[in-house]
């Protein structure tokens, strides 16, 4: 039934909400069929956009099997990731921002390299720049920067306008980044927080540009949308708003990216960021029924949501022939001994009648996996 409302509500501003396992990937590839299917856009006027390539071939494969008796054969929706979206932009109209068109996009590694330089062709009374890790500040800064549709000029000014200490090792570091943007510029490069802020300044320098954008498209699909930065909410907003049919996807109980700018106040207040064309706020409806996890998984999930302090969500729902499960703890004395019982515990699974494929060990760091991956080496 919340699948059913969800595929079958009309070409309006709407926002989801998808707890985990709930079978969104699914449900908005058939949300997009329908669609389809009413009429109410051709395959080529659907815009989905996503986070990574992998989701984007994926949500790609799944509308794509969707179609099928619905469309015509070979007419495909337009898939891109946030950034991806942001270089078409640039691709088609950079020029009006500033941005040539053999402007090559940097990977992060070049772009610290680049920061390096710039720390290094610097004078400085308050920074220390003799420890290595001084490189983390001017990057945190460059990106937070980008993530708010601001440049190292704004900091600069506001450091200018401050007295204190506090504000010349801040007008140190604006420097630093000052001169990274200027040899960007230079070198012809742009980096991922440059894509989101000069395709943000075409479509708002040039707002035909943006009711260009906007007139290819009859529905927009957001997805992760809980993951998007300011940047990326207000270029989308700027393009998409004023009752655009948006569907917005995400979950605020999986953010992954805050500590690289992700706002959830951008999921949070999407109904009113997008809402209807009189100015009523967009509607929300919920995925809760988890088809990945057993009741025992689920019901200590929901519990520790709660015990974290977010409350605010609805409760994930096991399917009704889901098994009871288990969660279990360990505490052990040293990583050799968590190996060692990791490892005897995989082996007793596989006695059992588990095949190795279905068990996973998860880590927060690749330095963890060495010891657990030789005490499964020595228990095979």
């Amino acid at each position: 039934p919340e699948q059913k409302r969800i595929i079958e509500y009309p070409a309006l501003p709407l926002r989801i909400a998808a707890g985990a396992g709930t079978g969104k990937t699914t449900t908005l590839a058939m949300r997009i069929a329908h669609l389809v299917g009413e009429g109410a856009a051709e395959p080529e006027q659907v815009l989905g956009i996503t986070f990574t390539n992998k989701a984007a071939q994926e949500l790609n494969e799944r509308i794509t099997e969707m179609l099928e008796g619905v469309a015509e054969p070979g007419r495909d929706v337009e898939i891109h990731t946030y950034h991806g979206f942001a270089a078409l932009i640039l691709s088609e109209f950079g020029v009006l921002a500033g941005v040539e068109h053999d402007s090559r996009i940097i990977t992060p590694t070049f772009a610290r390299q680049l920061l390096f330089d710039s720390i290094g062709s610097g004078e400085y009374e308050y920074l220390d720049v003799t420890w290595r890790g001084i490189i983390d500040r001017p990057e945190s800064i460059a990106s937070d920067l980008g993530d708010n549709l601001r440049t190292a000029e704004d900091l600069v000014a506001l450091c200018e306008a401050n007295d204190g200490e506090l504000y010349e090792e801040r007008a140190e570091l604006a420097a630093i980044v000052r001169r990274f943007e200027a040899e960007k510029r230079r070198l012809g490069t742009l980096d991922y927080s440059d894509l989101v802020r000069l395709a943000y300044r075409a479509v708002t320098d040039h707002p035909e540009v943006a009711s260009r954008i906007r007139s290819r498209y009859r529905v927009v699909l957001l997805d992760e949308y809980q993951d998007t930065n300011p940047a990326q909410r207000e270029l989308l907003l700027t393009i998409f708003g004023d009752g655009f049919p948006v569907t917005a996807v995400g979950d605020p109980d999986q953010t992954i990216y805050e500590w690289r700018g992700a706002s959830l106040e951008n999921f949070a207040g999407f109904p009113r960021h997008f809402p209807h064309e009189d100015g009523t706020a967009a509607k929300t409806l919920s995925l809760t029924v988890n088809r990945r996890s057993t009741k025992g998984v689920i019901g200590f999930a929901n519990a520790i949501r709660k015990k974290t302090g977010d409350d605010t969500g609805q409760d994930l729902k096991p399917t009704g022939d889901a098994g009871p499960g288990l969660v279990a703890t360990r505490w052990t004395r040293t990583a050799l001994d968590e190996a060692e019982f990791i490892a005897g515990t995989m082996l007793e699974l596989s006695n059992q009648g588990y095949e190795w494929r279905q068990m996973a060990v998860l880590f927060r760091k690749n330095k963890d996996i060495g010891l657990i991956q030789q005490a499964l080496e020595e228990h095979q």
